[in-house]
């Protein structure tokens, strides 16, 4: 089976198909890619998810930003909410991971 696909997108749709054990709920395919835009896939559709920019200068080490990412995704996830708000975690966890040496986080954190 051969398939020319163009894009994250395309192949985020694709991926959303497969055939899956667990069918209690829908896949989810969240590709990351660095400072451009998340794109997510659900059987509803495929999204794009802006990363808001930090500057240069403030980025540190990059290293954990990727676990960074899922935490704070898969925690709103858990809590019922929207693909946004995952979004939205999983970019705050990995921008604050990235401004600081080695995987620490603030004494206080801000995400709301």
């Amino acid at each position: 089976y051969q398939r020319r696909v163009h894009g994250v997108g395309e192949i985020a749709k694709l991926l959303v198909q497969l055939p899956k054990k667990n069918t209690s709920r829908p896949r989810i395919v969240v590709f990351t890619q660095g400072s451009k835009s998340t794109v997510v896939a659900t059987n509803e559709g495929v999204s794009s998810y802006p990363v808001p920019p930090i500057p240069s200068e403030k980025i540190v080490d990059t290293n954990g930003a990727g676990d960074a990412f899922v935490g704070g995704f898969l925690s709103q996830l858990a809590a019922g909410k929207s693909v946004e708000v995952c979004c939205n975690a999983g970019h705050y966890s990995a921008g604050v991971i990235i401004q600081h040496s080695g995987c620490t986080f603030p004494d206080k954190p801000s995400f709301a």
